[in-house]
């Protein structure tokens, strides 16, 4: 029997005397949302699945923040120099910062938690994009100074990411901390939702319109479908791609569509498929046209990368065999994996490992049958509730390939090359290279900004040929929105932060 846990955390009483807040003796604006999954943790140095990762966002934020165009703009900091070799960067804070229980807020707790996550012993997910800072000198309380061992000129979006948010002194992460973000927790019961409440003490509080933010922990999109539609949930996180149809001719100004950086992806255990040909059949016998025509629906692009395109400067590389027709790419298929079978180097039964979801399953049905048919092999499909999955993305065991779908958290390519990298604590799946180290090392100390570029698609191109991923399509965000809620952008990350969102209901 499995028993659900439920905890409530209720706000503290000892919090210092508010500031007062207008609201026009109205009811209090709560928007209702789904997050699609249980988050792992509430640190969002943790932080690392998309659950955690939207909810630190809401609760957390650091010295710089991200539009909703995805632009970067002063957070805490209300603006920032770099020097002219773009190894120091100058902060200055906002007068009067405070945490949300009304302590204030000051450079020395960004130093700290950017220490922290800098060092090289850190646990920190992202810690590896943070790798070049060497030191954090806090002039004043207001002032702190960021020293580069070498350039880093995305350094400003990577500060906008929850990872870099300042540390409470005795955080605990039990939702009683502290936070610096618009909104704070005050309940939360697992498996059921998190609600959260506007920070009056956020530095821009006035601009939040919404007094609470409701998020429901549900897993099953059929369950936030029917949410939706009985006006229990203003946002769902996704819909089902077997709706997608449905809902446009039904709901077309509600079903809301918009590409982003993300990819599709499956990781390949190198491990247990160490044979390169037998990882370029299973690339090459995914035919992407149809699963993004029949199976997702909704405007994916095939993927035949990692990175997507239209981040600017950036020229991505693609698979050599890209543009073969399907038949003639499966044939090729057939013959690399028959000769690696002939080898040993190829298992008569695949394990395919993915998390637990309608639109999930659907996709690794699919590859299984185009494996099936092209390869000859049968697939063993494995669905994980979210927990286990995560579990087994840091353990793969006997799973061949397991789902990765990945999103970029800053506007750059290496928001997705770094995710290979021999130390970085994403790629939890065997994949090491020192041409692709190498690679990316070179590309850290570019002269200039088109040689970075240059080096990172080269070095793209070598994870491509080693096939240590197979790319599927790169995404979409697909959202239902109730036409009461306002200041829903296109975001080329993905990302709908409730800061920017507003309610007109009836």
């Amino acid at each position: 029997m499995i028993c659900a846990v439920v905890v409530a955390f209720t706000a503290a009483c000892g919090r210092r005397d508010e500031p007062v807040v207008d609201v026009d003796q109205r009811e209090p604006q709560q928007l209702r949302r789904a997050l699609g999954a249980e988050p792992d943790t509430l640190d969002p140095r943790l932080a690392e699945d998309n659950a955690a990762l939207a909810i630190a966002a809401e609760l957390h934020e650091g010295l710089t923040r991200s539009a909703p165009d995805g632009s970067i703009r002063p957070g805490a900091a209300e603006s920032w120099e770099a020097s002219g070799d773009g190894r120091s960067y100058l902060f200055r804070l906002r007068n009067g910062l405070k945490w949300s229980d009304g302590e204030s807020l000051a450079a020395e707790h960004f130093a700290s938690a950017l220490l922290e996550l800098s060092q090289p012993d850190s646990t920190a997910p992202f810690a590896d994009l943070f790798d070049a800072l060497h030191a954090v000198e806090v002039l004043d309380a207001r002032q702190l100074r960021l020293i580069l061992e070498r350039p880093l000129p995305q350094l400003p979006a990577l500060l906008a990411l929850p990872a870099a948010a300042p540390r409470y002194p005795r955080a605990q992460f039990d939702g009683t901390t502290p936070v610096s973000g618009p909104f704070r927790l005050r309940e939360r019961t697992i498996g059921e939702r998190l609600l959260l409440e506007r920070n009056p003490f956020y530095w821009d509080a006035d601009s939040v319109a919404l007094d609470e933010v409701s998020y429901l922990t549900v897993q099953d999109l059929g369950t936030e479908l029917n949410l939706y539609r009985t006006g229990e949930i203003d946002i769902t996180s996704e819909v089902p791609n077997t709706h997608v149809a449905a809902l446009q001719a039904e709901l077309p100004g509600e079903l809301r569509i918009t590409p982003y950086l993300g990819v599709y992806a499956y990781a390949v255990n190198m491990e247990r498929l160490a044979d390169q040909d037998a990882r370029t059949a299973l690339a090459m016998a995914v035919d992407r046209a149809r699963i993004t025509r029949q199976v997702t629906g909704a405007g994916e692009i095939p993927a035949y990368g990692w990175i997507p395109a239209g981040m600017t400067g950036y020229t991505p590389a693609r698979f050599a065999w890209h543009g073969l027709p399907y038949q003639q790419a499966a044939d090729t298929a057939r013959q690399l994996w028959s000769a690696a079978r002939s080898r040993g180097e190829a298992p008569d039964t695949l394990t395919l490992c993915t998390d637990a979801s309608a639109n999930h399953h659907r996709t690794a049905v699919a590859l299984a049958d185009l494996w099936r048919s092209a390869l000859e092999v049968e697939t063993r499909i494995v669905e994980l509730e979210w927990g286990v999955y995560l579990d087994t993305r840091r353990a793969p065991g006997e799973c061949d390939v397991i789902r990765l779908g990945w999103s970029a958290d800053f506007v750059d390519p290496e928001a997705f090359a770094g995710v290979f990298e021999s130390s970085n604590p994403q790629n939890t799946l065997g994949y090491r290279s020192e041409l692709y180290d190498r690679l990316l090392a070179q590309s850290r100390a570019a002269a200039t900004p088109a040689q970075r570029m240059t080096i990172l698609a080269d070095a793209e191109a070598a994870l491509l040929e080693d096939v240590a991923v197979v790319p599927v399509f790169f995404r979409v965000s697909k959202r239902l929105v109730k036409p009461a809620v306002t200041g829903v952008e296109a975001n080329p990350l993905g990302q709908l932060p409730s800061r920017d969102l507003s309610l007109k209901r009836d």
